[in-house]
């Protein structure tokens, strides 16, 4: 098979120019989202119960923090997502004991993680990093609640987006 010049020059530039904006472009800093969470959820009338991990043990690196919140009969299971939804599997095992589960982003509520959006604005946030426009990726949080709670109707909104 061959193949045309331009296509050939077309590729060997950029393989090295993808290469080296990975390479350029430093990751998001990671915000740590615990301490906002249990704020509002004391506002909201919760007493946070424990800050706990979930630790894969197939993956070293695998780690998940999670809050545990109780208000009456109310029990709450908090734990952040990654952007591209690969510890979704992880925290959705953590979830299953509870009725209810959903995932906030951005102050809204969805049924599945929307990974094009977590990813998109992951990616934004970089770019605009780059740029010198400090910018933090907004997180992507999922909650599993008992039957008796409406956690749902809780102000998600009100969490630093």
């Amino acid at each position: 098979m061959s193949y045309s010049h331009a296509y050939r020059w077309s590729i060997a530039l950029l393989i090295p120019l993808a290469v080296a904006w990975k390479i350029a472009v430093p990751p998001v800093a990671s915000y740590d989202l615990r301490d906002d969470i249990a704020e509002f959820l004391t506002r909201n009338r919760f007493n946070v119960v424990a800050a706990d991990k979930i630790i894969n043990a197939d993956r070293w690196l695998t780690d998940v923090p999670i809050i545990q919140a109780t208000r009456d009969s109310c029990r709450l299971l908090i734990a952040r997502l990654n952007f591209d939804g690969s510890n979704q599997q992880l925290v959705e095992s953590r979830l299953a004991g509870t009725d209810r589960q959903f995932i906030i982003f951005r102050g809204k509520i969805y049924a599945r993680q929307p990974i094009l959006l977590t990813l998109t604005n992951h990616l934004w946030s970089r770019f605009l990093g780059v740029l010198g426009l400090s910018r933090r990726s907004a997180p992507t949080i999922a909650i599993g609640s008992n039957a008796s709670c409406e956690a749902a109707s809780l102000p998600w909104g009100d969490l630093p987006w």
